[in-house]
C-alpha cells in the first residue's frame, strides 16, 4: 500500500483526524511501518490470520488515534518520556514516532521474537529516521527498574490489574494510560486496585472515531502516592486474581 493509499484510507475512515492533522504526520514513516508489519508478520507472529488482513485499520489506525488523543489532551509532548509495556511489534507506542513532534520512547517486551524485528528495522532499515528517540528494552515490566513520565499499554494485562504491574514504573504524579475496549464491570474492585497501587482515575477519554473497529477508550490514571504495603504483589498472585475476576 502506497503513502497515497494510506492517506486516502485515513481520510475515509477518520475524516476529522485527517482534516486536523494531515500536516502533523510523517506519512512516509507511517507507510514504512505498515510495510514492516506486513513483511515480518509471519516471521514475527504479530497477528492472527484474520487480523493480518486488517493491519491498517485494526492495528495501525487504532493505535494512531490512541496516540493522537493523548497528544491532543496534553499528556504527551516532545519532552515526555513514554514507555510502552508489552509492546510486541511496537503497538501502540511506535505510532507516537510518526508525529513530527515525537516524544522519547522506550519499547518494553520480554519476548524478543517480535520486538527484535522492529529494532532491526529501526537501527538498519526503513524506520531509521527515529532511531535516536527510541530505546528497546527486553524485560518483564514487573522486573524493570526505571521510572517514566507516562506508561501506555494495549493488551498486556487485563484492566485494572495492569496498574499493579506498572505502578513502580510510573513517576510520582506521572500517568498510566491503558488503551481499552470494554469497560471493567466492577467499579468497587477497580477503585480498590487503583488505590492499592497509588493511582487515581483522573480522566476517561472516549474514542468514537474508532467505532468502525469497535468501542475504544483510554483511562488516564495518575500516580499520586506510593503503593500500599504489600503491593505490588508477585506476578503469580496478580495472574491468579485476573483469572478469578475475568472468568
Amino acid at each position: 500500500m502506497s503513502e497515497l493509499k494510506i492517506k486516502l484510507a485515513v481520510k475515509k475512515l477518520i475524516p476529522k483526524f485527517y482534516a486536523e492533522l494531515e500536516d502533523e504526520l510523517n506519512w512516509e514513516l507511517l507507510e514504512n511501518y505498515f510495510h514492516f508489519l506486513k513483511k515480518e508478520n509471519e516471521r514475527g507472529g504479530f497477528f492472527s490470520r484474520k487480523d493480518s488482513e486488517r493491519i491498517l485499520d485494526r492495528h495501525i489506525l487504532d493505535s494512531l488515534v490512541f496516540c493522537w488523543k493523548l497528544k491532543q489532551s496534553g499528556f504527551v509532548s516532545r519532552e515526555t518520556v513514554v514507555a510502552d509495556i508489552g509492546t510486541g511489534p511496537g503497538l501502540p507506542g511506535f505510532l507516537f514516532m510518526v508525529w513530527k513532534t515525537a516524544p522519547f520512547l522506550y519499547l518494553v517486551d520480554s519476548q524478543k521474537r517480535k520486538l527484535a524485528l522492529l529494532e532491526s528495522e529501526v537501527r538498519d532499515g526503513s524506520l531509521d529516521a527515529v532511531s535516536e528517540r527510541i530505546e528497546f528494552v527486553y524485560a518483564r515490566a514487573e522486573e524493570l527498574e526505571a521510572e517514566f513520565d507516562l506508561i501506555c499499554t494495549r493488551a498486556m494485562v487485563p484492566y485494572p490489574y495492569v496498574a499493579e504491574v506498572a505502578t513502580l514504573l510510573v513517576k510520582q504524579n506521572g500517568y498510566l494510560c491503558p488503551f481499552l475496549a470494554q469497560e471493567f464491570p466492577d467499579k468497587l474492585v477497580e477503585k480498590e486496585v487503583l488505590m492499592n497501587n497509588g493511582f487515581i482515575l483522573k480522566k476517561e477519554i472516549p474514542i468514537p472515531e474508532l467505532d468502525f473497529v469497535g468501542k475504544r477508550h483510554i483511562k488516564i490514571l495518575q500516580k499520586t502516592s506510593k503503593p500500599r504495603l504489600g503491593f505490588p504483589r508477585e506476578w503469580k498472585e496478580i495472574v491468579k486474581e485476573t483469572k478469578s475476576k475475568n472468568g
